[in-house]
């Protein structure tokens, strides 16, 4: 399976996902992120502001909140959950996806940024979105948010958390999911594909990392909860339009495939995207390259099908 020739010669970045040294990546990419954040562009049409989603406790989760100027009111909303294997990233991870989002979508973001593994095992990264989804409704009027038009968006790790959310949201008959965006995600921590066979060493996500992940996240060694690997969930009825993308060379792909005709099977509407000759996180790592642009173009596409547009 040959890749993408763009694609290619952007492998090999600095070591910002290493499990076995969490600190001295954190640290790596904390400065890769000071240098982006240094030289990023002023947008004249987006406009972006970093507040707090507070819990009826007290209890508050940091969330960047994304609003393309003249944006119509009420509009769709988007909560966007970065990757980061559950263990790295912040709101500087995927800022520019979703400032790409927020300029080609009638719709506002708000990126959520959730505690992280090991220190804060699962349940902390899922309460922090489902807090920050209860508040996106609560702030529903003074955002200027149509609650029956909001999508669970993430990937990677941030997949897993947003498609975990919805399940639970659909159990426990919480806020309304209108569309669900899943890049990528982690679905499935038995590890047991075929795509995680032919991918244990490789970059720029590998088995071997992803096999590490899961206990680190968990807290343990144990079989994980459907909330946190949604591959478990025994039922997929009742779900919400859902996106799901895969990478060709990802040892993610076989559980996205699995997982999206699950879906299909039971009855859930379903835009699949599966990129040829290209890896995981492709459109983060190259978002310039032709299949970069193409794949981040779809999911906006999707976003104002599904939110950005009033439901008649």
């Amino acid at each position: 399976m040959p890749l993408d020739p763009e694609l290619l010669p952007l492998l090999g970045g600095p070591a910002t996902s290493d499990l076995d040294h969490i600190g001295q990546s954190r640290a790596i990419a904390k400065v890769e992120s000071e240098k982006a954040v240094a030289s990023r562009p002023v947008s004249d049409e987006v406009s972006w502001r970093d507040t707090e989603a507070t819990d009826h406790d007290g209890r508050e989760v940091k969330v960047r909140v994304y609003s393309r100027h003249g944006l119509p009111t009420p509009a769709g909303a988007m909560l966007f959950v970065h990757g980061g294997a559950f263990v790295f990233g912040d709101l500087e991870l995927e800022h520019d996806r979703c400032m790409y989002y927020a300029a080609h979508a009638d719709a506002l973001i708000a990126a959520v940024d959730y505690r992280l593994a090991p220190e804060f095992p699962y349940p902390a990264a899922h309460d922090d979105v489902w807090l920050a989804l209860e508040w996106l409704v609560d702030a529903a009027d003074e955002l200027g948010v149509d609650v029956k038009r909001i999508c669970l968006g993430g990937a990677s790790a941030g997949g897993s958390l947003a498609q975990g959310v919805a399940l639970r949201s659909r159990d426990e008959a919480g806020p309304v999911v209108a569309a669900v965006m899943l890049m990528y995600p982690v679905l499935d921590d038995r590890g047991t594909t075929a795509s995680m066979a032919s991918f244990e060493v490789y970059e720029p996500w590998d088995a071997s990392r992803a096999r590490k992940m899961w206990p680190l996240y968990l807290g343990h060694g144990d079989d994980a909860p459907a909330y946190a690997a949604p591959a478990r969930a025994q039922d997929l009825r009742r779900l919400p339009p859902t996106f799901v993308m895969s990478c060709e060379e990802d040892p993610l792909r076989d559980e996205d495939l699995a997982f999206a005709q699950r879906l299909i099977d039971a009855g859930v509407s379903v835009e699949l995207h599966h990129y040829r000759g290209t890896y995981h996180a492709f459109d983060v790592i190259g978002p310039q390259t032709t299949v970069g642009r193409r794949a981040l173009r779809e999911q906006a596409t999707f976003l104002q099908h599904t939110v950005g547009r009033p439901i008649p």
